[in-house]
């Protein structure tokens, strides 16, 4: 009988109010983990698309730097090959056993290459030691003209004018004269000589009928102020 009792009063524990509120609370806090477990998991979620797209900048960043570096590497390269041409027209008319290390024509060709490829700054310097050490040579008349052109590119408007005004002078039958007077308008503008600049344009006008060295300096009579 004691039994009994005791299995009626365990059964009527669990019918009692306390205990059912007691299993419906915890039937909330299922939920609501679940809940949170739901977000939790869609958050983490979001974190792994991020992740991912974090990862995909990365690499394409990573790829931008591989190419930077390789292209800073070329860079380099180009610009250590120019300074080897440099060093070879600054050495290449110092005598040897009476001998050129290397011929003036070639000096010449080196630097009209530089010209060409807007390397003013060498290519003056080529065809500064050409005119020093090959007075009398082929190319001289032309050397003069080059001299001055990559002179007056580089703003150098004095020398620019002074190598224009010596092929003019020393060469006055020229078939560069033409062109030799335009640059020398060209390098005195900037030096305020408008007057004397209009006189030599002018003078090619004149001078060169027809000529596409005339047609240029209308152009620029027409342009100074």
């Amino acid at each position: 009988m004691k039994v009994n009792n005791i299995n009626v009063l365990f059964i009527l524990g669990l019918c009692s109010p306390f205990f059912l509120c007691g299993c419906f609370a915890t039937q909330d806090d299922v939920k609501v983990l679940k809940t949170q477990v739901a977000a939790l998991n869609k958050t983490l979620e979001n974190l792994q698309k991020n992740q991912a797209g974090l990862d995909v900048q990365m690499e394409e960043l990573m790829t931008q730097l591989v190419q930077s570096s390789e292209n800073l590497k070329d860079f380099d390269y180009k610009l250590d090959s120019i300074s080897t041409k440099l060093d070879n027209i600054t050495s290449a008319l110092e005598k040897k056993d009476g001998e050129y290390k290397m011929p003036p024509g070639e000096i010449y060709s080196q630097a009209k290459n530089q010209f060409d490829a807007k390397q003013y700054s060498s290519a003056a310097k080529g065809f500064a030691l050409y005119i020093q050490n090959a007075p009398e040579g082929q190319n001289i008349e032309e050397s003069y003209l080059y001299l001055a052109q990559a002179l007056y590119f580089l703003e150098e408007y004095q020398k620019a004018a002074v190598s224009s005004a010596t092929l003019l002078d020393k060469f006055p039958k020229s078939k560069y004269t033409a062109a030799a007077r335009i640059v020398y308008a060209r390098s005195i503008l900037p030096l305020g000589k408008k007057d004397e600049a209009k006189n030599y344009l002018q003078s090619v006008v004149q001078d060169y009928k027809g000529s596409t060295e005339a047609a240029e300096a209308k152009k620029l009579i027409g342009e100074i102020k």
